[in-house]
């Protein structure tokens, strides 16, 4: 939806008010994904929506509603129900009257050709995925997804924004009988998905890692690809507030200030960063920041919300937008040349929590486990499990590589940590 509808719907919504405070968002999404497997297309789909969310307070009386109907007289409704909400609860005594008019970032995200990609594109591009595997003996699986999405908020003291962004995201899974290889491409720009190089990585991965070995669990030193690192980090990022660990139910009570990582470690949210831009303002109107979580190892900041933040006197973070972690110029070959006995880890599955007061992990490794020795990656090892705490890893990190982007939201390096624990086997 453009910026004018957006702001129009958002206006005729507002203008029903009879609340103290109004805040409405609009969101909506065009998602197009062409799915593969056993070298061949099966499924191509494409959804649209846009929904509508309003928050209604009297004093600290406050309701939500939502609707994804956009019509004058299901704006009025929903505003309504969320305003008759608000009269039947009880106090928020955390509430706080919406901001008034903000500034924000101008951050370009958005790429017309990228947004209306078409079906048959994606099935091309796939198509000659396809074949580099039927040549090799290989089967190819994964998705290839292309799309938009628009997100804006307006409220009653006259707040009003609004951001667009585009997305590609390439992801295959190539397989022989006994192994597996796999590799993504993200970014918001489709002129920067090859997945020739994506299927590329994923079949040296799969027929490297071929008739894996058994190795006994411990404590190893690691290679984490920028999968690995996203998703053992991950968990840490976004267990970072504030208000948890002032009352003593957090991993980071008493540790804000506190060397908790290598002096090398710089962990932080950009919302305009190239690799990995989001948008410039949060959902209470605030706009979003540059704000270092680690600098230098140090805890530098936790997630304060509008409301701790106006009770403890610190500044207002609001919670991470993107994970952003600095690196070094390092190529991964570099990284594993300099491991005298160790492993190459390309990405975990299934992690969960086991402890979150210690940020204690637990997961398993996926598609491309490999034993090192003597700075050569000599066989695949079959997965393993670890059991492990972020925490831990970022005090034991003794290189990096070159940030890249990962998932949805990461732009993170690949890292050589000390001491990784691996706990048991896995059957998978």
């Amino acid at each position: 939806m453009e910026r004018a509808q957006t702001e129009q719907i958002l206006q005729q919504a507002l203008s029903y008010q009879q609340a103290d405070h109004l805040q409405v968002s609009l969101h909506g999404e065009v998602d197009a994904n062409t799915r593969f497997a056993n070298n061949t297309i099966t499924q191509n789909t494409a959804q649209k929506d846009a929904a509508l969310g309003v928050t209604a307070a009297f004093g600290q009386q406050v309701g939500h509603a939502n609707t994804n109907r956009l019509d004058r007289d299901s704006l009025r409704e929903v505003v309504q129900r969320a305003e008759q909400i608000a009269q039947s609860t009880a106090p928020d005594t955390e509430y706080l009257p919406p901001v008034g008019p903000q500034s924000y970032l101008d951050i370009d995200a958005y790429d017309h050709a990228t947004a209306e990609v078409t079906p048959q594109a994606r099935a091309e591009m796939i198509q000659k995925a396809i074949q580099k595997c039927e040549v090799q003996g290989l089967d190819l699986a994964g998705h290839f997804s292309t799309g938009w999405r628009f997100s804006a908020i307006a409220n009653s003291n006259g707040v009003m924004a609004y951001h667009r962004q585009s997305s590609a995201s390439y992801t295959n899974t190539v397989m022989s009988p006994t192994s597996s290889g796999w590799a993504e491409v993200v970014s918001e720009r489709l002129e920067q998905i090859q997945p020739l190089e994506a299927v590329d990585i994923a079949c040296q991965k799969a027929k490297a890692s071929q008739s894996p070995r058994d190795i006994e669990p411990g404590q190893y030193t690691v290679i984490l690809e920028p999968s690995a690192v996203s998703g053992v980090l991950g968990p840490l990022f976004y267990s970072l507030e504030a208000k948890a660990a002032d009352e003593g139910r957090s991993a980071f009570s008493n540790k804000e200030g506190e060397q908790i990582g290598t002096s090398a470690v710089d962990l932080y949210s950009q919302p305009d960063h190239t690799g990995c831009p989001t948008r410039p303002f949060f959902g209470n109107g605030l706009p979003t920041d540059q704000v270092y979580w680690l600098k230098s190892g140090k805890l530098e900041n936790l997630s304060y919300s509008r409301y701790w933040a106006s009770r403890t006197g610190h500044a207002h973070t609001g919670s991470p937008t993107n994970m952003v972690m600095s690196g070094d110029d390092n190529t991964l070959q570099q990284m594993i040349a300099s491991v005298e006995q160790g492993l190459l880890v390309t990405r975990f599955w299934y992690i969960r929590f086991v402890d979150p007061m210690k940020l204690l992990m637990t997961g398993m490794t996926r598609d491309g486990l490999f034993w090192i020795e003597n700075g050569q990656i000599c066989y695949g090892v079959k997965n393993l499990r670890f059991n492990e705490s972020p925490l831990h890893v970022l005090a034991n990190i003794e290189m990096m590589g070159q940030p890249c982007r990962t998932g949805g939201s990461a732009y993170v390096p690949p890292l050589k940590v000390q001491n990784f624990t691996f706990s048991s086997g896995t059957s998978f």
